[in-house]
This record gives structure tokens, sequence and C-alpha cells, in this order.
């Protein structure tokens, strides 16, 4: 099987090379597949520009930041609603009407809404 292999590549580098005069007994003949004219080659291809890249990058399915997407919820009209903080724990110094008023689901603040509807993909409608 290794002395196969071997013969296989020695005939496929003197093809290369332009020897198609020499053909080993006993090989069976190899198929060289070449490049068509116009098509580009792996080889000679030049890196990818960054316009390729951006434009690559624009095709993609954009991904929704996860962190945001278990916090926050949409609204039909884009804007985001949250839950209120310090309500997980250390309760029992608390109030009963501030805890009652932490229950409530209160709005995004508009210093951070734009942050967060491009982490989750967000289109606002227009007014």
């Amino acid at each position: 099987l290794r002395s196969e292999m071997l013969r296989r590549s020695l005939l496929f580098a003197c093809l290369l090379a332009g020897a198609s005069a020499f053909v080993p007994t006993g090989v069976a003949p190899v198929r060289v597949l070449v490049p068509a004219a116009g098509a580009p080659s792996l080889a000679s291809s030049p890196a990818m520009s960054s316009v390729m890249k951006k434009a690559k990058a624009a095709k993609r399915k954009g991904k929704s930041s996860s962190a945001v997407a278990k916090r926050f919820k949409v609204t039909a009209t884009g804007k985001l609603l949250r839950h209120s903080a310090f309500k997980s724990h250390i309760l029992t110094k608390k109030h009963p009407l501030r805890k009652q008023k932490l229950r409530r689901t209160l709005q995004a603040d508009e210093s951070q809404l734009k942050t967060m509807q491009k982490l989750m993909l967000v289109v606002p409608k227009k007014k």
C-alpha cells in the first residue's frame, strides 16, 4: 500500500514537472485536474480585502446578545421592558410597599435604549 502511494506521488510529481513520457510500469493512469484558464487557483488567491470582509459580514445573519435577550422584552413600538433590580435577596429588611413597587415591570431608560436595541437587533418604529 505504501509503495503504491509512493509510485502515485512520484507519477503526479513528474506530470506536474512536464515529464509526460515517464510512466512507471504497473501503475494505473492517474487523472490530474488542472484548473481552467479563468478559474482562480487556491495558491494564487489574494487575502480577503477589508471591503470583501465587510460585504461578507453584511450578508451574515446577525446574532442578538443572549444576555440582553434574557433581561429585556421588546414592545410593539420597539421599546424595551425590564424587571426592577434589588428584588432577588435580602428582602426581610425591605418594606412591603417597596417590594410591591419592585415587582412592577419598567421601561428601559432612554440613555441605554439605543445600545440595548442594537444588541437585541430591534428596529424601533418611526413616530
